[in-house]
């Protein structure tokens, strides 16, 4: 081997440990980036889990199916027990039939109840035990009536509407 072929072969060494050494800089440029990409793909990951978390706290508007006769006797029993009320202050419960909230795609199920003869504290305690946000179940409609007054104590008679929206999509045929 003469002094020329060997300084073409140091010289393309050379060259080739050059292009070996800019495509990895390159692989690393590129693995940068997709580092850098992927530093964004988390965040954003991270602010949907949060919004996630954040939304799964909040109440829901509307059920999707309509809660049975017997549990909503059940909930009126534990609301009456949570407020300290006897089962004999219930007057009557009806329910109505759900009904279409305009051409939307929910239905509204109203639940009439009377009560005899409870405290304010009674009352309020008791619609907020019928709350229920998973079934998108809330008292409204409050009407007070008879007052009575045994000593200290003022008693009333009320009658109240629990709703419940249900999601209840139109058929299309």
């Amino acid at each position: 081997m003469n002094a020329t072929t060997k300084r073409v072969l140091v010289g393309a060494a050379i060259v080739m440990l050059g292009v070996y050494s800019a495509s990895i800089v390159a692989g690393t440029w590129a693995a940068a980036g997709r580092l850098e990409l992927d530093r964004q793909d988390l965040g954003e990951l991270q602010q949907k889990l949060l919004e996630i978390d954040r939304i799964s706290t909040v109440p829901r508007v509307a059920a999707l199916e309509l809660e049975a006769p017997d549990r909503i006797s059940n909930r009126l029993s534990a609301a009456m027990k949570e407020a300290g009320m006897s089962d004999n202050l219930l007057a009557n419960q009806t329910p109505l039939p759900p009904q279409r909230i305009g051409q939307s795609d929910f239905t509204l199920r109203r639940v009439e109840i009377k009560l005899n003869a409870a405290t304010i504290p009674q009352i309020v305690a008791f619609c907020d035990a019928l709350k229920d946000e998973s079934t998108g179940s809330v008292v409204r409609d409050l009407q007070l009536y008879e007052p009575r007054s045994m000593g200290a104590t003022e008693t009333w008679n009320s009658q109240m509407t629990l709703t419940q929206v249900i999601f209840s999509p139109k058929s299309d045929s």
